[in-house]
């Protein structure tokens, strides 16, 4: 309803912008022929004065009013009010009359016409976030990202355009570019501690799990500008896992559980990955099978950063200890949990190959793949 009323004030606007134009030039054409009459009444009046006074002649007086009686006539037989402007008027005023017409009526309804016919009166609002935001059948994805990388490559200090695509990257699976799109945003409108841990998370997820030293700088920005958030301190805490440093990333885990409330529901995940440290001691060996599924508690994509991060420091140290039979096979398990058969495979043959003087270790490997579901 707001819509027409305001589309027919515009229509009014713009019709009076037309009209009174016409209108004036009318009125100004009226005046101009009365002030004509008036200058030749007065003419007449001055001839008899100077016919008073002996200035002019009789005859050439009377040859006077003639000639401006004739004007006088002439001038106001243009009237519409006198009978000839009255047959002449309607002549004179039609172009007017059609021009008014295709303004007030015409125009406006031929206007209103075409957009009902091309337009979408009812069609809500759809800005650029929440259209990317929409799920693929409601919008061309691709098209819009098209459009806004096209306007972030001529535009890259756009710090709202970098906010818009930031998590749908991340939506994506594109975590190396949503990276991108996260360090634009901390440098154009600053290092806040939600814009760090936005930034940290997509590296640790291009990473595959692993939290890089980059990553680590920016949760521990992070940090320093909320101690309390969460985010930073689960991840550097799983850092430290990554890194050997087992004890330091139990205590840094039990301390935010300790600081979350009773119903929190990342608690189920924390615990998990306590108890997993806890039972491999100083030597991270990777998530078990039940540590993998038992990660509910957690958000899924902060949930599979941490299990990819623990697998890929298992694999990082079977290739430095190739010897130890118990961690080929938690890796060929926890690739089968992850759904990466492929990776198992490959586990498995690398774990042949490490351990071929050793039947009896292999073995144990073998029967574990052959548990995990893993074909050859």
């Amino acid at each position: 309803m707001i819509f027409w009323v305001i589309m027919a004030v515009l229509a009014a606007s713009v019709s009076l912008s037309v009209l009174m134009p016409l209108y004036r030039t009318r009125q100004l054409g009226r005046r101009l022929e009365e002030q004509e009459m008036s200058v030749y009444r007065d003419q007449l009046g001055e001839i008899d004065r100077d016919v008073e006074r002996g200035l002019i002649a009789p005859s050439e007086a009377e040859a006077a009013r003639n000639e401006i009686a004739r004007r006088l006539i002439k001038a106001d037989g243009s009237k519409p009010g006198s009978e000839q402007g009255a047959a002449a008027t309607p002549r004179a005023e039609r172009p007017r009359q059609v021009a008014g017409i295709l303004v007030v009526v015409v125009m406006p309804l031929a206007a209103i016409g075409l957009y009902l016919w091309v337009g979408s009166p009812n069609l809500p609002d759809a800005p650029l976030e929440a259209r990317l935001s929409a799920p693929p059948a409601e919008q061309d994805t691709a098209a819009l990202l098209a459009r806004v990388e096209k306007h972030l490559a001529d535009n890259p200090d756009d710090a709202q355009g970098w906010r818009v695509l930031a998590p749908v990257y991340a939506r994506m699976g594109r975590y190396d570019e949503a990276a991108t799109a996260y360090r634009n945003i901390v440098r154009l409108l600053g290092g806040t501690a939600e814009n760090e841990t936005a930034l940290g998370e997509a590296l640790v997820r291009a990473d595959g799990g692993t939290v890089t030293d980059e990553a680590k700088a920016a949760f521990e920005r992070a940090r320093a500008l909320d101690p309390q958030m969460i985010g930073p301190r689960f991840y550097l805490a799983l850092a430290k896992g990554q890194a050997g440093e087992t004890e330091d990333a139990i205590a840094g885990l039990q301390k935010l559980v300790e600081d979350s409330p009773a119903d929190a529901p990342w608690l189920g995940s924390v615990r998990q990955v306590i108890a997993h440290l806890e039972s491999i001691g100083e030597a991270p060996r990777g998530p078990s099978a039940a540590d993998i599924e038992a990660a509910g508690g957690m958000d899924g994509e902060d949930r599979a950063a941490m299990i990819e991060g623990m697998v890929a420091q298992l694999a990082d140290r079977l290739e430095a200890e190739p010897d130890d039979a118990s961690g080929w096979a938690r890796l060929v398990r926890s690739y089968m949990v992850l759904g990466r058969p492929d990776d198992a495979r490959a586990a498995l043959d690398k774990a042949r190959a490490a351990l071929a003087g050793d039947e009896e270790k292999l073995a144990r490997v073998e029967s574990e793949a052959a548990a995990s579901g893993l074909s050859e």
